[in-house]
């Protein structure tokens, strides 16, 4: 499976008073345990902020189960856009392999 790396997506969103900025990423690793890493940048407060979530992953035909630590599992569409190796489809979301 092509799923274990480090996957990468990052969004701009503008305000009438504020511009920022979010980048996630995923990392899967091949045993099967994964991190969520959510870094929000504010131009106003000028200073990031990060949270990362560990968590385990299984795969079905098209999907993904993903569960945190201490949390309920959840499932998500998961695929390769253009069957590109390199662009991950999770929930919707395309994210571009970094690692």
């Amino acid at each position: 499976m092509t799923l274990p790396g480090e996957w990468e997506r990052f969004d701009v969103f503008q305000t009438d008073v504020d511009v920022v900025t979010t980048t996630t990423r995923w990392r899967f690793a091949a045993d099967g345990t994964c991190r969520r890493t959510i870094t929000t940048f504010s131009l106003v407060e000028g200073f990031p902020r990060s949270s990362a979530r560990d968590c385990t992953w299984t795969t079905g035909v098209l999907d993904i189960t993903i569960t945190f630590l201490g949390a309920e599992s959840a499932t998500f569409d998961l695929a390769f856009a253009g069957f590109d190796p390199n662009r991950l489809i999770l929930d919707g979301f395309e994210y571009r392999r970094v690692g």
